[in-house]
């Protein structure tokens, strides 16, 4: 016979509390989620989209808008070449992976530099320093698009050749044997 002190009898005195915990703990991580999926999107966003440093250079520019916009296209040299120099991981075989990270570095370079036109517009303005930085950044562009058309053909062109003399390399080691093998072998 159960007694009075039995948990069948007692009456379910946790229960409004274990429900707000359960309501509680169901908001936190569903919050926490939704944070952590939005910060993800931003970031994609704007790996690539860049998104220029400030507002847009006015018709009569000061020497700080001009130091801005040098500093800005300074940085994007810095990243062209940060860009062109990470390109040596795609010639030595082809790999999918490391061919699509080198595309988005791309595109993100491409959206840097448009983002530093749009923001300065180097050649709407008068001065010896806005003309060269005009022409700094036109041959910036210029710059990549032939250093990736190069890429691109040596991916083409010369990687699928190194990767036959990497195979047939292989081949030949097989027939050869271990070389602990070859040093064994005493011939008369």
């Amino acid at each position: 016979m159960p007694s009075s002190d039995s948990p069948a009898t007692q009456p379910n005195e946790f229960r409004p509390y274990r429900r707000f915990l359960s309501r509680f703990l169901l908001l936190f991580v569903s919050l926490g989620s939704l944070y952590l999926l939005s910060s993800i999107g931003v970031t994609i966003n704007r790996r690539r989209h860049a998104v220029p440093l400030g507002s847009r250079v006015g018709d009569i520019a000061t020497s700080r808008d001009l130091r801005g916009c040098f500093d800005e296209l300074n940085d994007v040299v810095e990243g062209l070449d940060r860009y062109l120099e990470s390109s040596h991981r795609l010639l030595g075989h082809y790999d999918a992976d490391e061919v699509q990270q080198w595309a988005n570095a791309g595109a993100f370079w491409r959206g840097q530099w448009n983002a530093v036109g749009k923001r300065c517009a180097f050649s709407a303005h008068k001065g010896k320093e806005w003309e060269e930085l005009a022409v700094v950044h036109e041959l910036l562009k210029e710059t990549e698009a032939s250093y990736t058309q190069e890429i691109q053909r040596f991916g083409r062109e010369l990687t699928p050749r190194l990767d036959r003399m990497r195979e047939r390399l292989t081949r030949i080691d097989k027939h050869i044997g271990d070389p602990a093998e070859i040093a064994g072998d005493h011939r008369p």
